[in-house]
């Protein structure tokens, strides 16, 4: 009996993650950074590297060598940048001789797994977000997925880049204009002198990646109960769950269901 293999690839911007499966049992994980975008200048190659890194650690693993029968990888902001894929999937399919490679949105692949191709809505949110609705006509719905310089309201990058102000407003003594002391001692307990956060940012290869990772922080702030760190968590779950967003995002199609309508959430547990 021939044994069907597939590598699924979830590639954010914080980070990528790959899953090896054998006859539909996950067999092995990995994971690494993700690229900045696809649509930057190098984004294509950015995510290819990205791809084979982790791709390099399944193979590894014990019974992991070997080429797939069937790759899928999902990729965030594909859809703003769909002149890319072509890119993407020659870059895997070089990598994976003898491979079929599919390569479409992150938006698509946690529709699918969330929902198995049924109609409803799901909402993926990460270092960006996006709620993402499919119509019983098979219409794709989106809202949202602008990117964290126009968009991603409630994402992670939006956390940490609220819970960093609040960090640096205390830090220039404006503790009374929405400053906080948790997070100020937060950001120094992590990168130090907060004076070197602007060059730690901007100097990075993935800023947004940076940013969002003092979401974390901002967590625990909101849990030993700093009331800046509650409010920024509290209107982030706003923009998350608007009744407008919702609507938008749900396919006018889809057929009435009496008792309850078809949702998912995607995401890690951190950012």
């Amino acid at each position: 009996m021939t044994l069907v293999t597939v590598v699924t690839f979830d590639v954010g911007k914080t980070g990528c993650r790959g899953a090896l499966w054998r006859d539909g049992a996950r067999v092995h994980e990995a994971d690494g950074p993700g690229p900045s975008g696809l649509a930057d200048d190098g984004g294509a190659q950015a995510a290819v590297r990205c791809l084979a890194a982790v791709w390099q650690d399944l193979a590894a693993a014990p019974g992991g060598a070997g080429t797939p029968d069937v790759v899928v990888a999902g990729l965030a902001g594909l859809l703003s940048a769909p002149d890319r894929a072509d890119e993407v999937r020659a870059g895997l399919a070089a990598g994976l001789p003898g491979a079929r490679v599919v390569v479409t949105s992150d938006a698509v692949t946690s529709h699918a797994g969330a929902l198995s191709g049924q109609p409803g809505v799901v909402l993926a949110a990460g270092t960006g977000v996006s709620a993402v609705g499919l119509g019983a006509d098979g219409v794709l719905h989106l809202v949202d997925g602008w990117g964290y310089l126009l968009g991603d309201a409630g994402s992670g990058y939006a956390i940490g880049r609220a819970g960093l102000d609040a960090a640096l407003r205390q830090d220039d003594g404006r503790s009374a204009e929405g400053g906080s002391a948790d997070l100020h001692a937060r950001l120094t307990a992590r990168w130090g002198d907060a004076r070197g956060v602007p060059r730690l940012v901007h100097g990075a290869d993935n800023p947004a990646r940076v940013v969002a990772s003092f979401a974390r922080d901002v967590f625990d702030g909101a849990r030993s109960g700093d009331a800046v760190a509650l409010g920024i968590c509290g209107r982030a779950a706003q923009d998350l769950a608007p009744p407008s967003r919702w609507r938008r995002a749900a396919p006018a199609s889809a057929p009435p269901r009496p008792s309850r309508s078809p949702v998912g959430s995607s995401g890690p547990d951190r950012c």
